[in-house]
């Protein structure tokens, strides 16, 4: 129907959209072309996944999932023209998408435009600044839950400012790195893989004191994070020096 469509071109929309469809069915055939088009992906049917979330576009051109997928699909064809068009409608629709905030990213940065590919990355980081956890609302048994996408964008921050770190870091721009991995760190001081992450960047960065400083509280946090022992091996710094230094 046409008015879900232009529900649905809006964040706001999406949630809306959530709760009408529970009373009106409004998404029947979308719901059903998207299912079976995200089934076809995950078992490497491309083509026909294609053909069938563009069924499921025919219902709502805007939808987030479709066009997420439907993006993956043309960038893995090098259709990168095709795959960024339908990754920006995936992002705008849903800015939760982890999918759409991916693919976006490499399509972007495999054209040669990685300002826009950055751009991208933080508006929707600071979107989620903006956001507050909804999640105590799924306590509320007198309505449905209409909030998943601020669950997602909250429970993203995290991931949102890795991302953005990476593709600086991708870009040889330590610097800019080094601060969206902090930003992130401020969201999960105990999250021993990031600490490393921050501790191989100072290693690539030719800061060994730096890398040896994260790779130290990334032991203390989780000393079994895969490939942490490797990397203090080849920083100098040994399980001793780690449990005989204060935390």
């Amino acid at each position: 129907m046409e008015w879900c469509k232009f529900l649905k071109s809006t964040v706001a929309g999406v949630a809306l959209v959530a709760l009408l469809s529970l009373l009106t069915g409004c998404t029947t055939n979308l719901e059903k072309f998207r299912k079976e088009g995200v089934r076809l992906y995950k078992t490497e049917q491309y083509d026909q996944s294609l053909a069938t979330l563009k069924q499921a576009l025919n219902e709502d051109q805007f939808d987030p999932v479709s066009n997420a997928y439907a993006g993956l699909i043309e960038f893995r064809a090098d259709h990168l023209q095709q795959a960024e068009y339908h990754l920006r409608l995936a992002l705008n629709a849903d800015p939760s998408s982890e999918e759409a905030k991916s693919g976006l990213t490499a399509t972007l940065v495999k054209q040669g435009k990685p300002d826009a590919a950055l751009d991208a990355l933080e508006r929707s980081a600071k979107l989620a600044e903006q956001v507050d956890d909804p999640r105590w609302l799924k306590s509320n048994f007198k309505a449905p839950y209409t909030k998943d996408v601020e669950e997602r964008l909250f429970l993203g921050k995290i991931d949102d400012r890795v991302r953005i770190a990476k593709a600086y870091e991708s870009l040889g721009d330590y610097d800019n790195a080094f601060t969206y991995y902090k930003k992130a760190l401020e969201f999960a001081p105990d999250n021993a893989g990031l600490l490393m992450d921050i501790g191989t960047l100072a290693e690539r960065a030719k800061n060994p004191e730096r890398a040896r400083e994260y790779l130290r509280l990334a032991y203390l946090k989780d000393p079994a994070t895969p490939g942490l022992t490797a990397a203090m091996t080849r920083n100098g710094l040994a399980i001793s020096d780690v449990i005989g230094s204060p935390k």
